[in-house]
């Protein structure tokens, strides 16, 4: 369940100083027991003290020159325990009444924009304390001149975060859950700076990033019980991306990674693509809408067929390649395959068959002449006289029979908006119920109001009501 109430922004703000400044006199230089640090971490809070100092004075200095926007507010989330009706044996019997957890959260995202450039703060805290707080800027420096060259919407981004360490658990009730790892100090996570600018139907964007690279994902396990600034090690990666388009729907990218991943940098409550991987050098190229026009097979003509091919190349492992192919076969059937290439041998990925009728669609997978999967939706509008609204409804399925079926009602009028949805699913050898959530929402600027309801099998597993202002 889920609450978002309006609340003031100044306590949220003065929380993070407040422990960002513990961090600036504590974390950022060398200690004198404990392992040593390194010369980048032991260094890294008085510059980061520093330049926190600095955004605080012009956020406050001239935030009165620019168009201030942003969005804050209250999650209050609530879930079921599950029921045991004995000391001793712990089950989860389904009952009418049943206790509840909750889990409060506040967030804030704030911007200031000055026409040439922006600058964002965002940050959140828990019932565990901080999450996260991040600060950004969007440059636009427009169109540069240099040796001859003309580079147009040139952009420069900076980003610096700090959050406290989190991991993933399974909590006694056997329910997922967060936790902090000790000493629960808000730490230095990663300094990013992305530039991108065009050249002559060219993109590039370019991706630098300083960072933590044995911070804890929030989204996993975490060995060690304790994490303290010690235990950082910086390091620097690169991603650069490029992309070509010679025609309206043809294009060529390549990613070039230098001790870099694709896989996102997450921390909790805020995740961004790229990530430092020391050692990690990769190479990936993409060509998609490469057209051929019409081709016939002699019993049928595939209609507007397109060719996409795609490789990552790294220098320590085999090369994988695919190619992939799809047309179109009147106006209500399309389809598509795939052929994998630098395997063991050149593989075909299986034919997907999809048919679209109006409101109706569906979707058939073959491998080997064999059906793998089945699909089929439909999503059409009701009328409803003053209320607008629309009915959706999506079955899956294998060569054995169904496996999954949903339904969908959205309704609205004005300033209020509701729906709901229903899940059957196949468990084991038995077809039933496997989820139905409502929503209620109410717009009323600025504010919003949302009210949430989540059920599975064995009762209520989320609720919850939300209110937020955006300004």
């Amino acid at each position: 369940m889920v609450f978002r109430v309006t609340m003031d922004r100044r306590p949220l703000l003065e929380v993070y100083m407040a422990r960002i400044g513990w961090l600036t006199a504590n974390s950022c230089r060398k200690r004198s027991s404990g392992p040593q640090q390194s010369p980048a971490v032991a260094s890294q809070v008085p510059f980061c003290g520093v330049l926190l100092v600095v955004v605080a004075v012009l956020l406050a200095g001239t935030a009165a020159y620019g168009q201030v926007s942003g969005k804050f507010g209250l999650d209050v989330t609530a879930r079921r325990i599950p029921t045991t009706l004995t000391g001793e044996i712990v089950l989860d019997t389904p009952s009418e009444f049943a206790m509840l957890e909750f889990g409060i959260a506040s967030n804030l995202h704030l911007k200031v924009g000055y026409g040439f450039a922006d600058f964002i703060i965002d940050g959140a805290t828990n019932m565990a304390g901080p999450e996260h707080l991040a600060f950004a800027a969007d440059v636009r420096l427009g169109n540069l001149a240099a040796y001859g060259i003309s580079l147009d919407g040139v952009t420069i981004s900076p980003e610096l975060w700090f959050a406290v360490p989190f991991e993933a658990v399974v909590d006694v009730n056997n329910l997922p859950n967060a936790v902090v790892i000790p000493p629960a100090d808000p730490l230095f996570v990663t300094l990013r700076l992305t530039g991108t600018w065009s050249y002559a139907g060219w993109s590039v964007k370019e991706l630098l990033m300083f960072q933590d690279v044995n911070f804890p994902n929030p989204s996993y396990s975490f060995g060690p019980l304790y994490y303290p600034v010690q235990s950082q090690s910086c390091k620097w990666g690169s991603l650069t991306y490029v992309t070509w388009r010679p025609g309206v729907a043809t294009s060529v990218s390549t990613v070039l990674g230098l001790s870099a991943s694709q896989a996102p940098t997450s921390v909790k409550g805020y995740s961004q693509a790229g990530s430092v991987k020391p050692g990690n050098l990769f190479l990936t190229v993409a060509v998609s809408g490469l057209s051929l026009g019409n081709v016939d097979f002699g019993t049928f003509t595939l209609q507007d067929v397109q060719i996409g091919m795609s490789g990552t190349f790294t220098p320590t492992q085999t090369p994988s390649a695919s190619i992939h192919f799809s047309g179109r076969l009147g106006e209500q059937a399309s389809i598509s395959t795939s052929l994998t290439l630098f395997a063991a041998e050149p593989r075909l990925g299986g034919l997907t068959l999809s048919l679209s009728f109006g409101a109706f669609q569906a979707g058939i997978a073959l491998n080997q002449l064999a059906v793998t999967g089945l699909s089929a939706s439909a999503n059409t509008p009701l009328s409803l006289g003053n209320m607008t609204g629309a009915f959706s409804v999506s079955a899956t399925g294998l060569e054995r029979g169904l496996t999954g079926l949903a339904f969908g009602l959205t309704v609205s009028q004005g300033l209020f908006s509701a729906g709901t949805n229903a899940a059957f699913a196949q468990r084991g050898e038995k077809f039933g119920f496997a989820s139905l959530g409502t929503q209620l929402a109410f717009r009323f600027s600025p504010g919003v109001i949302s009210i949430q309801a989540t059920f599975g099998r064995y009762g209520l597993t989320r609720a919850g009501i939300s209110t937020g202002v955006n300004f």
